[in-house]
């Protein structure tokens, strides 16, 4: 009966996953990794772009490879607009992937 055991426990060594890399696996080839980044980006929206920026967006969402953001601010929304590659930088960065291309500011 030791020998079984032993047996089953080298052949789950072999093929050894952690839970982190099977679930990530799975939404890889689910094709659901993007919208886990795009969800975890939008809930680190504060710390990515900061308190004042938050606190004037209104509306952020993802479409066609593009970050819209809505801004009440007019002033602010033509700062954003010069610096839409650097957000654009800082977003693929926290995504650990290529997320995004460019942002939307409306």
């Amino acid at each position: 009966m030791l020998e079984n055991r032993s047996e089953f426990m080298m052949k789950k060594k072999d093929n050894d996953q952690t839970l982190k890399e099977a679930i990530g696996d799975f939404l890889r080839s689910e094709n659901m990794d993007g919208k886990l980044a795009e969800v975890n980006v939008i809930n680190k929206w504060e710390s990515i772009v900061g308190k004042l920026i938050a606190g004037q967006t209104k509306k952020i969402y993802f479409f066609d490879g593009k970050l819209n953001i809505q801004i009440e601010s007019a002033a602010l929304r033509q700062e954003l607009n010069y610096q839409r590659f650097k957000i654009v930088e800082l977003v693929n960065k926290e995504a650990g992937m290529q997320l995004i291309t460019d942002v939307v500011v409306r």
